[in-house]
């Protein structure tokens, strides 16, 4: 039986054996990833922060746009590292403001090939989130129209070969998910309505009015377990080990517990490794009600069963005497 996951403050105690295999880890995520061995990562999943002034807990989200390029690459440089061969990495970033645009999915693959990933492709995830609709520029006039995007990127690459090497058995994606998950536009809500980095961007809190109080265990742009659940059923094995070094409140290592595979999560807040230490938590507990339930079940009509056949010939009984 597994035991519950707690928050490991990094440095540990110990880095003997696979002290972060199944880890809520608290710490300096680039510090964490140099700690690792070589190649002991299959599927890297994460989403930087948004560099547009969202409010996270214990991050600047407001970094001159060359200096945030930089500062990602250290961490690029190390997932690099960490990555088994055939290693995949799944990278989620939204576009960014009308005003101040940038083509920041160009950039980032241009940094992530200079280290070496081979990009595999990208993915549209169509968030159908339209509200507050009113940046649209000339209004009814090619003069300066504006393009608000509903979408955001999740950009693929693999580490040294297209190729990621494993048992046959450990590939639990069925048919219908392949066909479904193949098609690169994946419609997903959201998690939350105020996952919406670019609209925030553009819509700050209007003068005289506050901005709304963040929720107790609130994340400003938490993935929707949808969208986690396809890249790991599509782009990993059971058992393999699956790193989000943004962890956040714990999407990537929940739903990579639920689907057989071990996790790493890394986060500075430690607000949301407790948040997601809590989530994993609740998730094992789940997990073992439903072992539970399953058993009894299969205790039961194995019972059934049993009481059901009867012989075809049975004895003829005896007479009794008078």
């Amino acid at each position: 039986m597994k035991q519950l996951p707690s928050i490991l403050n990094f440095p540990p105690p110990s880095t003997g054996g696979e002290w972060w295999k199944d880890q809520i880890i608290c710490g300096d995520s680039r510090a964490v990833l140099h700690a690792l061995p070589d190649e002991c990562i299959h599927l890297a999943i994460t989403s930087p922060p948004y560099n547009v002034g969202l409010q996270y807990d214990s991050h600047n989200d407001k970094m001159p746009y060359d200096e945030y390029l930089k500062w990602l690459t250290l961490f690029w440089s190390e997932l690099y590292r960490v990555l088994v061969p055939g290693g995949r990495f799944a990278l989620n970033i939204a576009p960014t403001s009308i005003k101040d645009f940038r083509p920041i999915h160009y950039h980032m693959t241009r940094d992530l090939m200079r280290f070496g990933f081979i990009m595999r492709t990208e993915i549209l995830w169509y968030k159908q989130t339209m509200r507050r609709r009113t940046a649209w520029g000339s209004w009814k006039s090619p003069r300066n129209p504006h393009m608000v995007p509903s979408w955001e990127y999740v950009l693929v690459f693999s580490k040294g070969s297209w190729t990621l090497e494993g048992n046959k058995a450990d590939a639990d994606i069925t048919g219908e998910e392949f066909i479904k998950f193949s098609d690169a536009f994946w419609p997903i809500q959201p998690e939350t309505r105020s996952r919406q980095p670019f609209l925030n961007s553009l819509y700050p809190p209007r003068r005289g009015r506050k901005a709304p109080e963040a929720k107790e265990n609130s994340h400003p742009a938490p993935f929707p377990e949808e969208l986690i659940y396809r890249l790991i059923k599509f782009y990993s094995y059971r058992g393999n080990v699956v790193l989000d070094p943004f962890g956040g409140i714990g999407t990537v290592a929940t739903v990579a517990h639920r689907t057989g595979r071990h996790f790493v999560h890394l986060d500075l807040s430690k607000k949301y490794c407790e948040i997601a230490a809590e989530r994993v938590a609740n998730e094992m507990k789940q997990m073992r009600l439903d072992e539970i339930e399953t058993n009894k079940s299969e205790v039961v009509v194995a019972a059934t069963s049993i009481t059901e056949i009867k012989p075809k010939h049975a004895a003829p009984r005896k007479a009794r005497k008078k």
